[in-house]
């Protein structure tokens, strides 16, 4: 497939299921009133439980929070397993306990894929901050901004390559050790062209999710309570389902392109 043919397919894919995108939708909104409100609950329950009182309802809200966090990812993980299998519509948001197996293993793997940055980031924060310190040396203004590039260009090679081992993991049967499997995805990489991936990984999880979606929330969230419901419940939810359906298709765009 063309760029602008997956872009067009996985714009259009979310609304195929509207059942879908609003049930997702509820889990986002739930996570993102608790995660919000979080303060306001330990405040009101604080002062007419007491301190017990005050416990149980963080570790309740943080429990729930949880649990949303983890269908979500679990949902999207589903997205891309029937999408490769050739599915043309969002899946039911059903089989939980199949969808929080699958949310623990993309949070799990999205860590491991990540720790080096974070390694060299809490670096640089002790660098940058002073008072944050974890006992490690202080460093001249140029090593910082080297340490700084050399973060960035680490999260984009990582990101990248977690980019892929999602959906290498879904087309191998879920299974977990197959999302490290760093040579057939560096093979897999190659095949579905690493220009197009580039351009694919820009436009969309720099464009949209990264920068797009903090922008669109902000501005409708800063409206009323009506603005956040629209994006938790709607807008959220989509561009959820969107990434995972480009994703797959950029994951199989190879095959397309052999059999034309």
């Amino acid at each position: 497939m063309k760029m602008r043919e997956i872009l067009v397919d996985s714009a259009k894919y979310p609304l195929l299921n509207l059942k879908s995108l609003f049930s997702l939708g509820f889990l986002i909104l739930i996570g993102s009133f608790l995660l919000s409100r979080y303060f306001d609950f330990s405040q009101l329950f604080g002062y007419k439980l007491g301190i017990t009182g005050t416990i149980i309802i963080i570790l309740l809200s943080f429990l729930l929070l949880a649990i949303t966090t983890i269908l979500e990812s679990g949902y999207t993980f589903k997205i891309i397993e029937k999408s490769l299998t050739g599915a043309k519509k969002p899946p039911k948001l059903n089989n939980f306990i199949s969808m929080f197996k699958h949310g623990i293993n993309e949070i799990v793997i999205a860590i491991i894929y990540f720790l080096i940055p974070l390694i060299i980031f809490i670096v640089i924060l002790d660098a940058v901050f002073t008072q944050i310190n974890f006992g490690l040396p202080s460093f001249p203004e140029n090593i910082v901004i080297m340490l700084i590039i050399l973060l960035s260009f680490l999260l984009f090679i990582f990101d990248v390559l977690f980019t892929v081992a999602i959906p290498h993991m879904a087309f191998k049967g879920g299974s977990f050790v197959e999302a490290f499997k760093l040579i057939e995805i560096s093979k897999k990489i190659k095949q579905i062209g690493l220009k197009k991936l580039l351009v694919g990984y820009i436009i969309v999880i720099l464009g949209l999710v990264a920068v797009g979606w903090p922008i669109l929330q902000e501005i409708i969230e800063s409206a009323n309570i009506f603005g956040f419901v629209i994006a938790e419940l709607i807008i959220a939810p989509y561009i959820l389902i969107f990434y995972a359906r480009f994703t797959a298709l950029i994951y199989n765009s190879h095959l397309s392109q052999n059999k034309d």
